[in-house]
């Protein structure tokens, strides 16, 4: 259906566009993607450099009005730690005694990253427990009417928030996927996003599923999660029913089938299997704190205080730090282009 045309004298908001970036998640493909960057001091600066670069491109193909930047606190998913003891166990978390691997380059470069961005008026949140998932999951279930949104990071958990106005820049895929090319890059229908993960688990996350099911196997004997949204308690249902079939035909059950129904794991989850791990993918219902939830209110709401801010405090960084010698030093200050309209619309909300 068409839109009337607006009336005399009737305002009609324009489209903001806004873009929601998992930093660790683009820190990390920056960091371990460029090990070959170094100043000439010999200090590599990999990570910063290809993080502003990145983003850089981002901000060159489409108008940004706002840019947030979400970084996980260093006891980041103690919420779903509390819910599932393994959570993220295999990434050296120690959520008791709050003990993790560091690499000093690395975190002096995440440092590094946060000053730059703070110069240019990129906003930041970063909190004690909460995960920027769920930073940029409460974002996005509360933004705007006349707001589209990018996400910019390689979570696969984020296309469970993929509606008309919300839309995924990929890292590892260099692509932007939308509710439309969606089939062309995963094997299951896009409403299904939670119940792919909620019976399959995350072993990125440390999150065990059904035993023995992986998403192709589970598309092999449920085809319709490719077709269109599946209920937990149709695939149960169905996966009964085919057993019931293959002894009808002297055949021998399918374990993954009978793990299906019995709610079998390698996990700890025990026959909760479904209802913990729900808890811990499902996106609709992010795991947040008040505090957390005041914070990134004001962060979406509040104006930046521009007092200090200068693009020309970020060229100096760019040549205190060696930036300059990889960007080539005649065409640096060109390189923060992109930058500056991002700036230039902060501050003029703010004056």
């Amino acid at each position: 259906m068409n839109k009337r045309p607006p009336r005399n004298g009737e305002k009609i908001e324009k489209i903001k566009n806004t873009l929601l970036v998992d930093g660790n998640s683009l820190f990390k493909t920056s960091y371990f993607g460029a090990k070959n960057a170094y100043n000439s001091s010999g200090q590599h600066i990999g990570g910063l450099y290809q993080f502003l670069t990145t983003l850089r491109k981002l901000l060159s193909e489409d108008l940004y009005h706002r840019v947030y930047v979400f970084w996980d606190g260093n006891f980041s998913g103690k919420l779903r730690y509390n819910l599932y003891k393994p959570y993220k166990i295999g990434r050296g978390k120690d959520y008791e005694n709050g003990t993790q691997p560091i690499d000093e380059s690395e975190l002096k470069q995440r440092r590094m990253v946060w000053e730059y961005l703070n110069e240019i008026y990129i906003r930041q949140l970063k909190h004690e427990v909460i995960e920027s998932d769920d930073f940029i999951a409460y974002y996005c279930l509360h933004k705007k009417e006349n707001e589209k949104i990018t996400i910019c990071s390689s979570d696969r958990d984020f296309c469970q928030l993929l509606t008309n106005d919300v839309r995924i820049y990929f890292l590892d895929l260099k692509v932007y996927v939308d509710s439309s090319n969606f089939s062309s890059y995963f094997c299951f229908n896009q409403a299904n996003s939670v119940l792919m993960k909620t019976m399959t688990g995350d072993n990125s996350d440390s999150i065990k599923g059904i035993k023995g099911l992986g998403e192709d196997t589970l598309v092999k004997f449920f085809p319709e999660v490719n077709e269109r949204k599946v209920l937990l308690s149709e695939i149960i249902e169905s996966a009964k029913q085919q057993q019931l079939e293959r002894k009808t035909n002297k055949q021998k059950p399918l374990k993954v089938l009978d793990n299906i129904i019995n709610c079998v794991t390698d996990g700890v989850q025990g026959d909760k299997l479904y209802e913990i791990n729900e808890k811990l993918v499902n996106l609709s219902n992010p795991i947040m704190t008040d505090d957390g939830i005041r914070d990134l209110e004001h962060l979406i709401d509040g104006t930046l205080d521009s007092s200090g801010r200068e693009l020309k405090n970020v060229l100096m960084m760019m040549k205190r730090d060696g930036l300059d010698e990889l960007i080539g030093e005649q065409r640096y200050p060109e390189y923060l282009l992109p930058y500056k309209k991002l700036i230039d619309r902060e501050q003029s909300i703010n004056n």
